[in-house]
């Protein structure tokens, strides 16, 4: 009888776990050998790593691969890199031949023989931002398909610390691309700042291409201030008039201007309406993370003072922290308090939260496709417009409704 390989399936045959003493062991395995039994086992995680076979006598060669196959060095090295100018037949017996010898060309050889190693640095502030992953998500579905082996470069810094126009990111930035076999780094982000009629394309991403000074290419403007608006509007339609702020900017952080203009937006358009918003209202937590919506929240409610009839959250973060607080709190969303952000996370639409959505996978996807514009030296303006079609989105769910009553 196999005790470890037996399993309970449901409830119709509970297993009974059985702890194993030193000594006792022999006995309990007798005692118990007349009925079913489960050995629990504790839970383990398994990790599966990738190696290299240890080395053989022999390593194959190119020049195995051509001899086996019955061509040249040089039909192989076309055939494995899809250059053009071998037959399909004798392409397809070179992979196979090449797969059977377990062959598998040099990442390095090509770049030295090529010029151009076809690497991409995408560098992320850090690894723990949403908004990070995807924009590298998306410059990654860009760029792997284009034949460009993708590398992500971890500064693990807060990027609200992060100064793009510094001297020190250019320095940087330099020193992550020279002699490290990149052809190009690109910064995982937007540098957005105000669009206006002088600068209609203000928005731009660092590319660093190799023998090449730090530049950038047109990236999307995030129209921050917009986005504070959209919501504004969609908040007033509902009948509120009394709307507090979850500010995202950090302490000690000297520019302001991605929150300053969330809020100008919204509190623009608040004004133009014949209403205003009570700075009381307006919580600086200090961050933008869940952990900041909830100590937002915690503030408001403990102030003693009436509540609004909705919230906006500089980010949809900030938001699910606060949303957590009401939860707790035994109120209702929106039926208590309406609740708006900005970003539209991957874990909005789960909250059914009413958001701003900056299309943060498709500013890297285009941001990709301008890079490589700007390393192969093929501008011609028609990215450019396409760049400028790309605009922040109100997404209604359900964390707003109808002000409750008395409120206006």
């Amino acid at each position: 009888m196999n005790l470890a390989g037996r399993r309970s399936e449901g409830n119709r045959n509970p297993c009974v776990a059985i702890p194993l003493v030193r000594g006792q062991q022999k006995g309990l395995l007798e005692a118990h050998t007349r009925r079913i039994v489960c050995l629990v086992l504790a839970d383990t995680s398994t990790w599966v790593i990738a190696t290299r076979p240890q080395a053989t006598a022999h390593r194959t060669t190119i020049a195995d691969v051509a001899r086996e196959a019955g061509v040249n060095k040089g039909t192989v090295s076309r055939a494995l890199r899809g250059i053009p100018g071998v037959g399909p037949s004798t392409r397809e017996r070179i992979i196979e031949t090449a797969d059977r010898l377990d062959f598998s060309a040099s990442h390095l050889a090509t770049a030295l023989a090529s010029g151009q190693s076809r690497t991409v640095g995408i560098v992320l502030p850090t690894l723990r931002s949403w908004y990070f992953s995807e924009f590298a998500s998306g410059a990654s579905e860009i760029l792997s398909p284009a034949g460009f082996r993708v590398e992500l470069i971890n500064l693990d810094v807060d990027s609200d610390f992060l100064e793009v126009d510094s001297p020190q990111f250019r320095k940087l930035f330099r020193e992550l691309g020279a002699g490290r076999g990149r052809d190009a780094l690109l910064f995982a982000g937007t540098i957005s700042t105000e669009r206006d009629e002088e600068s209609p394309d203000s928005a731009r991403v660092p590319v660093l291409a190799s023998g090449s000074p730090l530049t950038s290419v047109p990236g999307i403007f995030v129209d921050n201030r917009m986005g504070g608006l959209l919501i504004a509007e969609h908040l007033l339609a509902l009948g509120h008039c009394d709307i507090g702020i979850f500010d995202g900017r950090m302490a000690g952080k000297r520019d302001y201007h991605v929150w300053d203009q969330r809020t100008d937006g919204l509190r623009d358009r608040i004004r133009e309406a014949g209403f205003d918003i009570d700075s009381r209202n307006v919580v600086y937590p200090g961050d933008c993370h869940p952990a900041d919506g909830q100590r937002a929240m915690n503030e408001l409610l403990a102030s003693g003072r009436k509540l609004p009839t909705a919230i906006f959250c500089h980010t949809d973060e900030l938001a699910f922290g606060a949303m957590a607080v009401l939860r707790a709190a035994g109120l209702r969303c929106p039926d208590d308090l309406s609740v708006a952000a900005f970003d539209d996370h991957p874990m909005s639409r789960w909250w059914g939260l009413t958001t701003v959505s900056q299309h943060a996978h498709e500013q890297g996807v285009r941001a990709a496709h301008a890079m490589i514009k700007a390393v192969s030296g093929d501008g011609n303006g028609s990215e450019k417009k396409r760049q400028q079609e790309l605009r922040v989105e109100l997404v209604v769910r359900g964390t707003t409704g109808t002000a409750r009553n008395g409120a206006a």
